[in-house]
């Protein structure tokens, strides 16, 4: 009896030391795959607003001076150019309302002669010209992940075209990611999406919303407003580009926290003035 007591303890250990090993394998495993997940995101954000940036105010119809940036805001920005052929510039007197925390109307004053489209970059998902706790499990695909806080990134081009006017293509480019509040409608303190630098004449560089001059964005100037002013967007040199994304589940070694990524870009803005 006393054999088989022991043996039976020995076996148990054994099991008990595989079981463990067994877990602590899966959860490493899974961990890496939301790592893998998260990371896959925020490339695709990334690349896709690096590639596009980079055509900010591409044969516009600089004559009757359709502007290059529209908009310049933390979670959004708006922009001319001529990237998509099957599209026109907007046509003179057409209104569109999608001013970040704004509500305004942007209005086309000219008929401009070029094919420069209009871009909107934001995680204002439910149109309302906000980027808040109302954008956060607004679309289905956010609905599918436990995550309560991530958001999707949107591309909306606006264009006149042979059928004639196309007022919003929108594209869900990538879902994951972090804006400026969570679902409680509470300050996250993520980094802005978009940072704007801006040279004027013969100045060092400045960026849009460091009220202390440090170089940096901080605490609330993390939650600058944005500009709309053409007088000032034409001298914005450089966009640093920054995306957190957070992954779909919680971290399988932390029960409380979702693993984040943050990658960063910049783009040299080309056709600005």
């Amino acid at each position: 009896m006393l054999e088989m007591l022991v043996s039976a303890t020995i076996m148990l250990i054994f099991f008990a030391m595989v079981a463990t090993a067994f877990l602590q394998t899966r959860k490493i495993s899974l961990r890496r795959q939301l790592e893998v997940e998260t990371l896959q995101h925020a490339r695709i954000a990334i690349n896709e607003m690096t590639r596009n940036f980079r055509s900010i105010g591409f044969q516009r119809d600089r004559v009757h001076g359709q502007v290059a940036l529209i908009e310049a805001a933390p979670f959004q920005i708006i922009f001319n150019a001529n990237i998509r052929d099957e599209y026109d510039a907007l046509p003179p007197g057409t209104p569109f309302s999608f001013l970040y925390d704004a509500g305004d109307y942007v209005t086309p004053l000219q008929n401009y002669t070029s094919g420069a489209e209009t871009y909107r970059w934001t995680l204002d998902t439910d149109e309302n010209g906000l980027v808040d706790k109302h954008d956060v499990k607004d679309n289905v695909e956010e609905l599918l992940t436990p995550n309560p806080d991530d958001m999707v990134l949107n591309r909306e081009c606006y264009g006149n075209t042979d059928a004639g006017l196309k007022s919003g293509d929108d594209e869900q480019i990538v879902l994951g990611l972090l804006g400026p509040y969570d679902a409680e409608d509470r300050k996250s303190f993520v980094t802005p999406m978009f940072q704007y630098w801006l040279r004027y004449e013969n100045q060092r560089l400045h960026l849009l919303g460091d009220a202390d001059g440090n170089g940096t964005l901080e605490g609330d100037e993390l939650y600058f407003d944005s500009v709309t002013d053409p007088n000032i967007l034409k001298y914005v040199e450089r966009i640093d580009i920054s995306v957190t994304a957070a992954a779909s589940r919680k971290d399988p070694f932390d029960h409380s926290s979702y693993r984040q990524v943050k990658l960063t870009s910049s783009v040299f803005l080309r056709n600005i003035r």
